[in-house]
């Protein structure tokens, strides 16, 4: 497959949407080791909540600083407000990153854009991203212990749960519906799932002045990969299964992975305790 028929010389994709909230000024002073980007929605409050009481309460772990942020898109009109507005929200968290677009599905893929242009504008030095979601469980203490040990390419790091032969699904049926218009080829490049996906620092401001020229399409994870191919990156697969896609015997491998997805907000908290006892010395 020619990766290049999605390039555009000009780089007239560039994202230039504004952020919606006060900008958060938490790597000023202090270079984050990793950033985790957490995809929500607005009315996910208890996700968001639950995920601040446990993975993503630790801020440093063998030294190494961590930044736990959340993405938004706009609230729809017709949404019921919760008690808690996001101004508010970002107020007492300093945490939410938002910019003007209708928060669904369908933008899913501007929504991990803006996670690359935040990176990119405030964040450029850190040495490390991850992209999840609110319904995902991150053993922090194993993914930095990852990054600490990883060997990858001169290209950089890219890894997470890994398609390496997937087809675009056509029928208009599938929430991962595209269209030939959209996407004309029969098969995907390697990419990781959209759950949870790392990418070292550098590698992720290439993948974003390529953003610039590669028109966003409906499928966030591929078109992230279609980006990672034109950048001359690998996807790296890792030796032992550390992503779960799926819920089967997760409880019992919570110990041994790095993320978990399908995590309902009360077992994010129950998952951390666990986690805790058995790394008293962290």
């Amino acid at each position: 497959i020619n990766w290049l028929y999605f390039y555009e010389s000009e780089p007239v994709r560039r994202p230039c949407l504004p952020f919606l909230l006060p900008k958060i000024s938490m790597c000023k002073h202090k270079v984050p080791f990793l950033v985790i980007f957490v995809a929500s929605t607005p009315g996910r409050v208890e996700h968001r909540m639950a995920i601040r009481a446990s993975w993503g309460s630790k801020r440093y772990l063998q030294g190494k600083y961590i930044l736990t942020l959340f993405l938004l898109g706009r609230e729809k009109e017709t949404a019921v407000k919760p008690r808690l507005s996001l101004e508010e929200e970002h107020f007492l968290f300093r945490d939410l990153i938002m910019q003007d677009f209708l928060d669904t599905y369908e933008n899913l893929t501007l929504k991990t854009r803006m996670a690359f242009h935040w990176m990119y504008e405030f964040c450029p030095r850190a040495q490390y991203i991850m992209k999840t979601d609110t319904d995902v469980f991150i053993n922090v203490i194993n993914l930095v212990q990852f990054l600490l040990k990883t060997r990858y390419s001169s290209g950089g790091l890219y890894t997470g749960f890994p398609f390496v032969h997937s087809y675009p699904y056509r029928s208009r049926s599938s929430k991962n519906f595209i269209s030939h218009e959209e996407y004309p080829f029969d098969q995907y490049p390697p990419y990781c799932s959209g759950f949870g996906y790392v990418i070292s620092g550098k590698l992720a401001l290439r993948i974003y002045e390529m953003m610039w020229h590669v028109k966003p399409f409906r499928i966030e994870d591929v078109y992230v990969g279609v980006c990672v191919q034109l950048v001359g990156g690998v996807l790296y697969i890792p030796q032992d299964d550390l992503f779960l896609l799926y819920k089967k015997r997760r409880d019992s491998r919570i110990l041994g992975v790095i993320a978990v997805h399908g995590v309902a907000p009360e077992d994010m908290v129950s998952y951390w305790k666990m986690l805790q006892e058995a790394s008293q010395h962290y």
